[in-house]
């Protein structure tokens, strides 16, 4: 069984920008809560966890792009 690297990137890109607003949400409702800043911490490590999933899975798109378009050149 062959896995498309294109499909599980757009994926795990859509998961990591998914992860990111759930994140930002949480950072948005608890400062208008008033709450400690250690209610932030959760949060805000998981948006930097999310952004770093959404550049590696960009970077597998823009990999895969590359690929594709070399064995289009290739074929013509």
């Amino acid at each position: 069984m062959q896995i498309d690297g294109l499909s599980a990137a757009l994926g795990g890109f859509q998961n990591a920008v998914n992860r990111a607003g759930e994140a930002a949400q949480e950072i948005a409702s608890s400062s208008t809560q008033k709450s400690g800043t250690q209610d932030l911490v959760e949060p805000l490590v998981e948006l930097k966890v999310a952004e770093r999933d959404a550049a590696a899975n960009a970077k597998v798109i823009e990999t895969e792009n590359k690929v594709l378009g070399s064995l289009i050149d290739i074929e013509v």
